[in-house]
């Protein structure tokens, strides 16, 4: 009798090339997304001076819309689980 196999693991690997409109998409979603986790944050840590929250809600958003473009339907997953 075989062993079952373990089941397969996604790993966080770039998407290949996506549709234009995907792309956008996926960045506006990351972008709302990461305002959401720039709100959190900012909250978080107390509130903030004005540079540094101007600096939280650009940087957050940005990386967080870049990851979403970047690693698509596999970046999302990963966030909604809590596997960063």
């Amino acid at each position: 009798m075989k062993e079952p196999k373990p089941p397969e693991e996604k790993l966080f690997l770039p998407d290949p090339e996506p549709e234009p409109i995907v792309v956008k998409v996926r960045a506006v979603c990351g972008g709302l997304a990461g305002i959401v986790a720039a709100t959190v944050l900012w909250f978080r840590l107390g509130g903030l001076g004005v540079i540094p929250t101007a600096l939280l809600f650009i940087v957050v958003p940005g990386v967080v819309a870049y990851l979403a473009v970047r690693y698509g339907d596999t970046f999302w997953e990963r966030w909604i689980r809590g596997d960063y």
